[in-house]
């Protein structure tokens, strides 16, 4: 009998257990602390990319659902199978730009039909939150927020634009300012368990400050999330072995260091299911429904976070007949997302093609950092598993903020910011720093409660 089975593109990850036999989509409901092991090389994969990936976790036994796998229950024992890959064969099948535009526009309001209450729609100055805002048919409902990313948040590209399109489409705007999201670590642990590292607490300040101000009322969140992917924005490189595999979901640094931190090659993991997707992996439009679905065990806190403050999210770019739809769109027309370009313009949305006044900067984990500084990870802790030089560097680095990251506050107030950042030598390290802190520490948290049961 099927009992569980991985999304198509790894939404909604499923965990189970092969030892206890358990399986849930709380990874915590998972683990069994008393008995807890590391998986030595599940835990470099995860250090290394910020989260969970190919299909392993930091717990020995403790595995995750890929896209299409299916665990089968058969006389009280749990097997996983892998089941048939559906969107192998819809790829290359040719769409219309005003056919996806329908679909999109469809779905998004047949959702919203479904209930009564106001649609928060988080509004950055990026495509995918600009096009549900513009396809949403009753614009009174729409209650959108923004966060600005820079020192004057303000000035920041998102307020700019998110502020610019509410205007034009008489909705309803407010931005939220934050700064204090390092104090929900212990928060994040509790959705995510030791399946991401805590880089996404900043959304839990943005939606508790949301829920504050909108209670009593009930919204539904509408989200952009991997819109981007499909509709142009995403190139990945032809992955030919192996070691180009293992670059489909690197998060720009938004992580550990394996290498320094444990040492332990995990390219084994990999192996496996590179052999079992070389021939598909030939085919540029699989190499990006491939990299969502790794990067899908991170992505996903965009829905889930909000999901826990109270608003119940959906996204038509999650479902598989409109992403490849977009996916299928003619090449010439996704460059530079240029069918989404003339639609924005037809809709006097294309900000790109205006003047405005901005900043790009994007100085929120400073500011936190320097306004809310971080206890150092428990050392005695982690050395088990982590070697003590590279726990040493970053608690120094958290710890000690120099006075070159204090000068940086008044960098903030001049016009030179960026020059003023590279003078400074602001790639010394304590981003990595924070990186490697904030991926490490659900680890700590897991250890901890190990130790308490």
């Amino acid at each position: 009998m099927e009992v569980a089975k991985g999304n198509w593109i790894g939404y909604d990850t499923v965990f189970y257990n092969l030892k206890n036999k358990k399986y849930s989509k709380e990874i915590d409901e998972v683990i069994d602390y008393a008995n807890l092991e590391i998986d030595v090389e599940g835990l470099s994969a995860y250090l290394d990319y910020g989260y969970c990936v190919f299909g392993r976790t930091p717990v020995k036994n403790v595995h995750y659902l890929l896209p299409h796998e299916v665990i089968r229950c058969v006389d009280g024992q749990l097997f996983v199978q892998k089941g048939e890959d559906s969107a192998l064969q819809r790829i290359g099948v040719k769409s219309r730009e005003d056919d996806v535009l329908g679909m999109i526009s469809t779905a998004v309001n047949q959702w919203a039909d479904s209930f009564s209450g106001d649609i928060l729609i988080p509004t950055s100055g990026g495509f995918d939150s600009r096009l549900m805002n513009l396809v949403i048919h009753d614009k009174k409902r729409i209650r959108s927020y923004t966060y600005g990313t820079s020192f004057n948040q303000q000035m920041s590209r998102e307020a700019v634009y998110a502020q610019t399109l509410s205007t034009r489409l008489g909705t309803s705007w407010n931005r939220v300012d934050l700064g204090g999201f390092n104090r929900y670590m212990n928060e994040w642990y509790t959705l995510f368990g030791p399946s991401v590292g805590a880089s996404g607490t900043y959304h839990m300040e943005f939606y508790e400050r949301i829920a504050a101000q909108e209670r009593p009322k009930k919204l539904q969140l509408l989200s952009g999330i991997i819109g981007d992917a499909w509709a142009g924005a995403v190139h990945v490189p032809p992955i030919t072995d192996p070691y180009s595999y293992l670059k489909l979901g690197y998060t720009h640094g938004m992580s550990a260091d394996a290498a320094l931190a444990t040492g332990i090659d995990y390219r084994s993991l990999v192996e496996p299911i590179f052999d079992a997707q070389k021939y598909e992996l030939q085919q540029p439009q699989y190499r990006i429904i491939t990299a969502m679905r790794t990067k899908m065990m991170l992505l996903q806190y965009l829905i889930k976070v909000p999901e826990a403050y109270g608003f119940p999210g959906y996204s038509p770019f999650l479902d598989e007949d409109i992403a490849l739809a977009m996916l299928n769109l003619p090449a010439e027309r996704k460059s530079n997302r240029q069918w989404q370009r003339d639609f924005f313009s037809a809709n006097n949305v294309l900000f790109e093609e205006e003047k405005h006044h901005y900043t790009y900067q994007n100085s929120l984990n400073y500011y936190a950092l320097l306004h809310h500084p971080l206890e150092p990870l428990d050392s005695g802790i982690l050395r088990e598993i982590i070697q003590p030089a590279y726990l040493a560097w970053i608690n120094s680095r958290i710890v000690n903020i120099g006075p070159k990251e204090k000068i940086f506050q008044r960098l903030m107030h001049t016009p030179k910011i960026k020059e003023g950042l590279k003078m400074l030598g602001f790639k010394n390290g304590l981003l990595r720093a924070y990186f490697a802190y904030i991926t490490l520490k659900p680890i700590e948290i897991m250890l901890k409660k190990r130790n308490a049961s």
